[in-house]
């Protein structure tokens, strides 16, 4: 599955005009935490491949089957579904209603 990314959602919501107000800031700060999150997560997860590449016999054992990376690839596909969530929300918007205002 192809990540979507944080300039994707920037670039849809400032297509819809939607550039530095409420709405984008706040889109833009959530995105980023996602993206940061799962960068996080992605380099704990390479760096338990490369201990069982560099230390563990593959023939036996893979990283795979290792609890946590199991743990860390869940988590992964979580913040890759949540980043997809997010864009489809952003591209689904009635941007003919403002949420910020009463």
């Amino acid at each position: 599955m192809r990540v979507v990314t944080v300039k994707a959602i920037a670039k849809e919501l400032h297509e819809r005009g939607h550039y530095l107000d409420e709405l984008y800031q706040i889109t833009i700060a959530y995105a980023t935490s996602l993206h940061t999150r799962y960068c996080a997560v992605e380099v704990k997860c390479e760096a338990i491949e490369q201990y069982y590449r560099d230390e563990v016999d593959l023939d036996k054992y893979s990283w795979e089957e290792d609890d946590k990376w199991i743990q860390l690839d869940e988590e992964r596909s979580d913040i890759e579904d949540e980043m997809q969530d997010l864009f489809n929300t952003v591209i689904g918007f009635d941007y003919e209603i403002d949420p910020f205002k009463k």
